[in-house]
């Protein structure tokens, strides 16, 4: 059962996390009147007071581990992050923000957890060492040879952040709700006074629906429900497993941006779509034999 629920809560956040890429896109293109800066506080705004009872329960429990835990949690998925997206976004489309960014996750998780394994005697499983290379072939494909140039490396070290951020989700010892309260509370305290002070706030410029779209999607589906759902995920099935699920994400982008924003896939974008797809499939599922305890966390 809670295999079941961490599998379910995985595909909510990677679905919604998918569409968000295309929402951000709307947000950040040319002519509109929001820019990176403003969707940060829409971003973290809103659940930084819906949830702050939870955050105000837990701050006097972080102890050293929690404290370096929720710095990493913060980083990689509070404002610096975001701001890092939003910034890339203005280059990159997004199908291949939704290759890039997700598809190279699991391989930042793997890679670290790998090298853990090794220490401790453990590593891949052929299936899942499968699944990772078709995930690093899909980066590959939509990469090409400007991997090292604009929004793409914008979108690669996006992906670092979001690893270290599912990581310190694994093992910092917070609940999900706990985790995205703080994590909200802490990039608001952190970036209002830098917005309010040394920015340009864009929200006086910007038409009502604009607003409500990127205030309802940035802190409602993005900011409220995908972190606990993808929190919950990894705290069922592992960090290796849960951060495989945001390999997905490229599909729900590429519809996405097709619908809302007319962008079609080129053909090497699709073909990564695909790899990133069979991918999940491959480094989530692990056949067990009848006498062997399903083990969820691995």
């Amino acid at each position: 059962m809670g295999c079941t629920i961490g599998i379910a809560a995985g595909l909510v956040a990677a679905t919604i996390w998918g569409a968000t890429l295309a929402v951000t896109r709307i947000g950040v293109e040319p002519g509109s009147a929001l820019a990176v800066h403003d969707l940060v506080l829409l971003r973290f705004g809103a659940p930084a007071l819906v949830l702050l009872p939870f955050a105000l329960r837990a701050l006097p429990r972080i102890g050293r581990r929690q404290a370096v835990a929720l710095l990493f949690m913060v980083a990689g998925g509070g404002a610096p992050f975001l701001l890092l997206l939003g910034s890339a976004l203005r280059e990159a489309d997004a199908a291949e923000a939704g290759a890039l960014l997700p598809g190279a996750l699991p391989l930042w998780v793997a890679a670290a957890s790998l090298l853990k394994g090794t220490v401790q005697g453990h590593g891949l499983t052929p299936r899942r060492g499968f699944g990772l290379a078709l995930m690093a072939l899909a980066v590959a494909l939509v990469a090409g040879p400007e991997a090292l140039g604009g929004g793409t490396a914008l979108l690669l070290c996006a992906g670092w952040l979001a690893a270290a951020y599912t990581l310190a989700l694994r093992h910092g010892g917070l609940a999900p709700l706990e985790a995205t309260a703080l994590v909200s509370l802490a990039s608001v305290i952190g970036f209002l006074p830098v917005y309010a002070i040394m920015l340009h706030p864009g929200l006086g410029a910007a038409d009502w629906g604009e607003i409500a779209l990127q205030l309802a999607w940035q802190g409602g589906a993005s900011g409220l429900v995908a972190p606990i759902a993808f929190a919950s995920a990894v705290a069922r099935l592992g960090a290796g497993r849960a951060s495989a699920f945001a390999a997905l994400s490229p599909v729900t982008a590429a519809c996405c941006g097709f619908v809302l924003i007319g962008e079609t896939p080129e053909g090497l974008v699709t073909l990564g779509l695909l790899c990133a797809t069979v991918g999940v499939a491959f480094a989530t599922w692990e056949r067990r034999r009848a006498t062997e305890p399903l083990r969820c966390d691995a």
